[in-house]
């Protein structure tokens, strides 16, 4: 009778169950593929598919030349005409002649195609430009994206972060409160289009975009009707 007791205490025992938690993902994978299932919900307004290539990277330098450095390819031009003249007409010492002319065409070598050299200089060490990657700018009604390759690399959390608004006949210019300029190729709007991406732009940040002349003509065009504002201010006033 015992043994019977015992065996049947054995067998009403339940067996432990297997309480093991299940595999989960890591954090950093789900928080990243939560962010990206984010951005691509939010309704698209204006989208712009575009590569760094000769032309934008062109039109980048163009640009910092022109707002950052304006006037210093005149002012190169300018000096090494100075430079070289002595060297043409008063020198006679060959030596001399020779040293104040060379640096003088030297100057205005480099007045007349800084540009270029630095485009040379950006297309051999940039590498987004040597793997030919592809950037996706996505424009909401609050904020904006900036993917490379399909990764968001940066954007905007609210439109009054934008600092300038800038266009010509081919680009538009985007300056940014953390020092960042977004070119973007009037051309390669997949939603939407330039014109209207400009007022939008204005609604949302207050930004007027200011048209950069692309030759001189126009940038005389550009003086003269500066002037003919600011005379017509001061007419009324």
């Amino acid at each position: 009778m015992a043994k019977n007791k015992t065996r049947s205490n054995k067998s009403s025992q339940a067996k432990p169950k297997n309480t093991a938690p299940k595999n989960e993902a890591p954090k950093d994978a789900a928080a990243k593929s939560s962010d990206q299932a984010q951005f691509r919900q939010k309704e698209v307004l204006y989208q712009v598919k575009t590569k760094r290539d000769s032309g934008v990277i062109k039109a980048y330098i163009t640009l910092t030349y022109r707002i950052l450095h304006p006037g210093v390819s005149a002012r190169l031009i300018l000096y090494g005409m100075l430079v070289a003249l002595p060297g043409i007409f008063f020198f006679k010492d060959l030596y001399w002649k020779i040293f104040f002319t060379g640096i003088g065409i030297l100057l205005i070598l480099l007045g007349l195609f800084r540009q270029y050299i630095s485009l040379w200089i950006t297309k051999r060490n940039d590498p987004d430009y040597q793997s030919g990657a592809e950037f996706t700018y996505n424009f909401t009604v609050k904020d904006a994206d900036f993917l490379k390759d399909g990764v968001r690399f940066s954007g905007l959390s609210k439109y009054s972060d934008i600092t300038g608004f800038y266009h010509d006949d081919a680009y538009l210019y985007m300056g940014l409160k953390n020092k960042e300029i977004i070119v973007i190729p009037k051309d390669k709007f997949t939603i939407g289009d330039s014109d209207s991406f400009e007022e939008f732009i204005y609604k949302k940040s207050k930004k007027t975009c200011h048209w950069l002349p692309d030759n001189f003509r126009d940038a005389m065009k550009q003086r003269r009707a500066a002037r003919a504002v600011s005379s017509g201010t001061m007419i009324k006033k």
